[in-house]
């Protein structure tokens, strides 16, 4: 039986979203969940979440999804606050940066401390994981940051990291940079496929998890539609949430994973 980890990531976006993830993961639908703290929602959602996680025990990951740029997420940390205001950097921008070794690691640092803590002290509990926003793990001088962040936590038990890139040389890299501060990688494998379709995506899914290693990380974007998604998403996208909610919340989909000898971890 091969073992996955079935994840969504941006816990904290939207309403919609957030009711949809502890839906799917109150009943099984879903083994890892990651919350982003630097949304104007986390104040307000971390609680139904930390009830969600003290009903399901260890039968889901609960982590945490550091935020060092895009859209709809604004800085935690006081330093962070104080020089860029209520905007996060571009991915563009930190990775142009980190290409050329100008990253503002203090700053950076200071920022993911930031978001660890306001983790820890809302949900009253350390993360199972930590992943990184729009793929910046990548990056080995940011993935360092994020690295000394944790270590930095000082977390008792150290959190997993969700690797943004599949099986290859650049995981192995980062999975002998993340050992050196004690610290275990999930590779990640192909998300779910971005479908409107319910019928469509059962069908995918009959071969999607073939030839994935045991315990990858497997991302989707389950959610439901709601007036603050209608503003900030396209339709499309949207469309794709609630296709993917509705296929895994259903029986179908769980007989899928039963036939293919699955099991979510």
């Amino acid at each position: 039986m091969k073992r996955i980890t079935l994840g969504a990531l941006d816990y904290g976006l939207a309403f919609g979203v957030d009711r949809a993830l502890r839906d799917l993961a109150e009943n099984g639908r879903l083994s890892a969940l990651g919350a982003l703290v630097a949304t104007e929602l986390w104040p307000r959602e971390f609680r139904p979440l930390q009830e969600i996680a003290e009903k399901v025990g260890q039968q889901t990951l609960f982590g945490i999804t550091l935020a060092f740029s895009g859209d709809r997420v604004i800085p935690v940390s006081s330093r962070m606050q104080e020089i860029y205001g209520g905007r996060m950097f571009t991915r563009e921008k930190l990775n142009r940066r980190a290409f050329f070794r100008l990253l503002p690691d203090e700053l950076l640092m200071d920022e993911a401390v930031a978001q660890l803590a306001r983790y820890s002290v809302l949900m009253q509990r350390p993360p199972d994981f930590v992943a990184v926003r729009e793929g910046l793990l990548t990056r080995t001088s940011l993935a360092r940051i994020v690295f000394k962040a944790v270590e930095r936590a000082d977390f008792e038990k150290p959190p997993l990291v969700i690797s943004p890139l599949q099986p290859g040389l650049k995981t192995l890299r980062l999975a002998r940079l993340a050992k050196t501060y004690g610290l275990q990688v999930l590779p990640s494998s192909e998300p779910l496929p971005p479908t409107a379709d319910s019928e469509e995506l059962q069908q995918l899914l009959l071969n999607h998890f073939d030839g994935m290693s045991d315990r990858s990380f497997v991302a989707s974007i389950p959610g439901k539609s709601d007036d603050r998604l209608m503003r900030e998403e396209p339709r499309k996208k949207i469309a794709v949430r609630e296709c993917q909610y509705d296929v895994l919340k259903s029986d179908r989909f769980f007989q899928t994973l039963d036939r293919k000898n699955i099991f979510l971890r």
